[in-house]
């Protein structure tokens, strides 16, 4: 036996991040699952959500936009977008005002795809949420709450 020096030593039940990270898993769990049958990754997928989301508002989304709205890191959203194109999913362009930025869009097939991963997700997200029946909601105000915190070192 050791000494594990944690504050949830006597009952790993009360650690939040544990608990938290398990039921994150069992709700991506079944997300990787559905859409691995329609031939897209999450990440992809919230891209493409993103930027359907983001086109019914603005004429031109970057992928700085994008890794914004995702939560994402610039890096990691250009090799999805890269992957997204080679796969005739978006076309990029240059920016019409910034020459610096591209410019992101759905092409058809990747709109057709959107349409198809979207109730998926949607579906998955009522069953496992909507098990909270009346604190939806408050669980939802909880999670921009911890969106607008910043760990300071």
């Amino acid at each position: 036996m050791i000494d594990f020096p944690s504050k949830n030593k006597d009952n790993s039940e009360e650690a939040t991040g544990l608990l938290f990270m398990r039921t994150y898993n069992k709700w991506h769990g079944e997300i990787k699952k559905q859409l691995r049958d329609i031939s897209i990754t999450h990440p992809q997928f919230v891209i493409l959500a993103s930027l359907g989301y983001s086109l019914q508002y603005k004429q031109e989304v970057t992928q700085i936009m994008l890794a914004k709205m995702a939560g994402m890191d610039v890096t990691s959203v250009s090799q999805i977008i890269n992957l997204l194109e080679k796969n005739g999913l978006i076309l990029r362009k240059e920016h019409s005002k910034d020459t610096r930025a591209k410019s992101v869009t759905l092409t058809s097939k990747g709109q057709d795809k959107l349409r198809q991963a979207l109730p998926v997700v949607e579906n998955i997200d009522i069953q496992f949420f909507g098990s909270l029946k009346e604190k939806e909601k408050t669980f939802i105000k909880l999670l921009h709450s911890l969106n607008k915190f910043n760990v300071e070192k």
